[in-house]
């Protein structure tokens, strides 16, 4: 009997020898000797030691890499492998549940044309293939190029199911001879195995559970904590929507002292019971229209989680500024942009940077000029204010190659050539050239130009003047007055009735005031008559009507207002966040040859405009059209004429000024022509026209060579170009002065992708920081004199959604933001 056994053992084992270790730990006194066997799974391949020595110094081991039933890597599409459940499956790589899902979702699935391999018999006469109706018919079926084998998917990825687990499909793929030719017993057999039907039960569970984490099935089970998670959500979607609600109408969230929660309790139902705070009445509000739910939480609901606190706030607001930067920053992702920054003080006495961003967006086809933050700032050089940048767009993961541009104001340490902001950031991005705020120069421009006495004696009057009537509601009533009881025809073409202040920063801001002063002249002339006699008798007003009602502050008022008006459309025009440089050079232009021909019909336009204009006037107040007494005796005392006052104040006034303006605008504004600007201008239709494709096409490749997308293509792009802006003129004269983000549009990306790219690449480049400056009203609403203890953060929240009014805020997003960000003592599911 023993003799049997053991030839069996010797017909199923391989023996080889295994030499031992001098190191291994060996019992010596143990006389037993240590056997070495190798298990060989194929009956063919037997091997016996040819150590004649005793046997017994082999080990046991099985062979796993028998021939038969080894798994080979076959790999016929590598580029499958990230669906091949086979290639995870036999390098035995982990699967978390994204990739499980995926491999569910968005498995290999060979087409009709797929080459399956051919599977022969042992005697090698018949052969058998795989065919693709067998996929088909059955979804749960898996293909794998990888070992060219099919697995049941759902059993191969939920094995932990009860029932008898099967070899075929799950832990050995379909793919021998013996499997496809038995393949509709086998996959029947599988089917109905309890096995297969307890995976397909999990894979639903998990697919569901996966695209909602709230069914999951403690969930499911849990019918109550789903309810309660549904109710909960409710609470807490309710209190985001009011400080929503509160944030985009810039109504301050808190009072003047928290409201305790027994105090909310006992009035709660009460809407006409005065709240300490907006939040409160709102949400008081919110109740009285029916909603129930928020009524019992805040009523009855536990005092450590009512979520009603100010730390609450401020966390739900942070999250809707996260979630607002979030849609901008996807906007700008790839993107080319240029940043602008501007500093002021706020209402607490901080130094406060506004962050922009300007962008073309490749979706809404338009120039974007987005705030994305307040930078409070401790020290104001230019590393300093360059480090907090540079910080800013690490942070918001901007690439530096991508900034193209810079704008700030003309201060020192933002515009100095060597320790600058602009200089300190052009190191770390190369194409980031700096452009001085055109608005800021349009107003140096004007502030050089009214040096003139004249004007400036005018200027500095018409300023006292308003302050005395804004100083006194007594006097600013007596103007009032005067101004609805004139019956005179010149007030009658107005309706101003008030004085508005110089502003001391934007002179062209100042057009408006003199105009208004202009037009309210005879009634303010009249006013102050009144304060210089009987009880309302004041000295100042005695000065100040002297002052005014003479002819050379009257004609010195007409010159500016009807010089200046020219120039208040441009300066709007420059704070208009879709205009581009080139569009900008074209107007002020304009503007200069307006100036110029002005000048040049000097005597037409001074004499049918601006002084007939102050003889009206003049009739109406009794004034006789003088020139001014010191101008008369220096006349006499060269033994010279007295020109008339027509001629003298055209002289003496009127062309200095016009000089003035054109000197200083042309000098201030010179940064709208510089290389870059030049150069890409001239793909506007009106000047490509001119130009020689190949010359352009050479400059340009010079310039921009490492950033066009296709270079070589470049020469024969711009002879397309320049016939379509030929097709666009003869359609339309008008796209002479249309704006970039138009022009863009008609430059296909396909036909003209260079093109597209050099145009964006103009339209990104900063022409004004007025976003910077529209940001700083935004804050002076926000934090004001009683809110000048609010925090960074908050500001920043509140000022993004006040200010992004175009952002849908999803108050569901902000909820899942803040379940995800801050611990919760409310179960929400998340």
């Amino acid at each position: 009997m023993s003799s049997v056994k053991r030839s069996i053992t010797l017909l199923s084992y391989n023996f080889s020898k295994k030499t031992r270790n001098d190191t291994e730990d060996l019992a010596s006194s143990s006389n037993t000797p240590t056997t070495t066997i190798t298990i060989m799974n194929d009956d063919s391949s037997l091997g016996v030691s040819s150590d004649s020595q005793n046997l017994n110094n082999v080990i046991v081991e099985p062979d796993c890499a028998a021939e038969s039933n080894e798994l080979n890597a076959i790999d016929s599409r590598p580029d499958t492998n990230n669906k091949d459940i086979g290639y995870y499956i036999l390098n035995k790589l982990p699967i978390d549940d994204n990739l499980k899902y995926s491999l569910l979702t968005n498995h290999f699935k060979p087409n009709g044309k797929y080459s399956f391999p051919t599977a022969y018999s042992n005697d090698q006469k018949t052969s058998r293939r795989f065919l693709i109706s067998w996929l088909n018919d059955n979804s749960f079926l898996a293909y794998s190029p990888y070992i060219e084998g099919c697995y049941c998917i759902n059993c191969v990825l939920f094995r932990n199911v009860q029932g008898q687990k099967l070899e075929l499909f799950v832990d050995t793929p379909c793919y021998k001879y013996k499997h496809l030719k038995h393949f509709s017993t086998s996959l029947k057999s599988h089917i109905n195995s309890q096995f297969h039907q307890n995976s397909m039960i999990a894979t639903d569970n998990f697919i569901r559970t996966y695209k909602d984490p709230s069914l999951s099935i403690s969930s499911l089970i849990d019918k109550n904590r789903i309810e309660k998670i549904n109710r909960n959500k409710a609470i807490l979607l309710s209190i985001i929507k009011i400080i929503i609600t509160c944030a985009r109408q810039n109504i301050p969230i808190r009072g003047h002292s928290d409201e305790s929660i027994s105090e909310i309790r006992s009035n709660v139902d009460d809407i006409n019971c005065p709240a300490g705070s907006n939040f409160i009445a709102l949400l008081k509000q919110r109740i009285d229209a029916g909603d129930e739910i928020l009524r019992d939480h805040i009523q009855y609901g536990p005092k450590n989680a009512l979520y009603t606190s100010s730390q609450v706030q401020n966390e739900i607001i942070d999250c809707i500024h996260k979630y607002m930067l979030n849609d901008i920053l996807h906007r700008i992702e790839n993107c080319l942009f240029s940043i602008i920054v501007d500093e002021t003080t706020d209402a607490s006495t901080v130094e406060q940077a506004s962050f922009s961003i300007r962008y073309y967006d490749n979706k809404t086809n338009d120039i974007r000029e987005d705030f994305l933050a307040l930078i409070e700032t401790v020290s104001c050089t230019g590393e300093s204010i360059s480090n907090i940048i540079l910080d800013y767009l690490r942070a918001y993961n901007l690439p530096f190659d991508n900034c193209i541009g810079q704008a700030y104001d003309g201060a020192s340490n933002m515009a100095g050539i060597y320790r600058g902001c602009q200089a300190l950031i052009k190191q770390k991005c190369p194409d980031a050239d700096y452009y001085h705020c055109s608005n800021h120069c349009l107003n140096l421009a004007l502030i050089d130009s009214c040096g003139i006495a004249h004007i400036r004696n005018m200027m500095g009057t018409i300023k006292e003047v308003i302050n005395f009537f804004s100083d006194s509601p007594k006097r600013m009533q007596a103007l009032r007055s005067e101004i609805n009881d004139y019956q005179g025809e010149y007030v009658s073409l107005t309706n101003k009735k008030r004085l508005i202040s110089l502003c001391d920063t934007r002179w062209v801001d100042r057009n408006t005031s003199i105009e208004t002063f202009l037009e309210l002249y005879i009634p303010i002339i009249n006013t102050l008559d009144k304060f210089r006699h009987g009880k309302l008798k004041d000295p100042t007003a005695e000065q100040l009507f002297h002052a005014i009602n003479n002819f050379q502050h009257i004609i010195s008022t007409c010159i500016s207002c009807f010089l200046l008006s020219d120039i208040v459309p441009i300066s709007r025009l420059l704070q208009t966040e879709t205009l581009d440089f080139s569009s900008a050079n074209q107007h002020v232009e304009e503007l200069l040859h307006k100036f110029e021909q002005r000048k040049l019909q000097a005597q037409d336009y001074f004499d049918n405009v601006i002084y007939s204009h102050a003889g009206e006037l003049c009739k109406e107040l009794f004034v006789t059209p003088t020139i001014p007494r010191h101008a008369v005796l220096s006349y006499r005392k060269q033994n010279t004429p007295v020109p008339n006052p027509e001629i003298f104040y055209c002289d003496r006034v009127y062309l200095p000024f016009v000089d003035e303006l054109i000197n200083n605008i042309s000098g201030r504004l010179s940064s709208l022509k510089c290389e870059r600007i030049i150069l890409l201008s001239k793909l506007r239709p009106e000047l490509i026209l001119r130009e020689n494709s190949f010359e352009l096409s050479k400059s340009l490749s010079k310039q921009f060579a490492d950033r066009l997308p296709s270079p070589l293509q470049l020469n024969s792009e711009l002879e397309r170009w320049q016939k379509k802006c030929n097709d666009l003129l003869k359609m339309n004269e008008e796209w002479k002065k249309k704006w970039i983000n138009e022009l863009i549009k008609e430059a296909d990306h396909v036909l003209f992708p260079n093109v597209r790219f050099l145009l964006i690449f103009l339209a990104t480049l900063p022409v004004s920081t007025a976003s910077a400056e529209r940001s700083f009203s935004k804050l002076s609403s926000i934090k004001t004199y009683h809110r000048s203890t609010m925090k960074q953060n908050r500001l920043n929240g509140l000022a993004m959604a006040y200010i992004h009014k175009d952002i849908n805020i999803d108050a569901d997003e902000i909820l899942k933001i803040y379940c995800q960000k801050y611990n919760r003592r409310l179960d929400f599911g998340m």
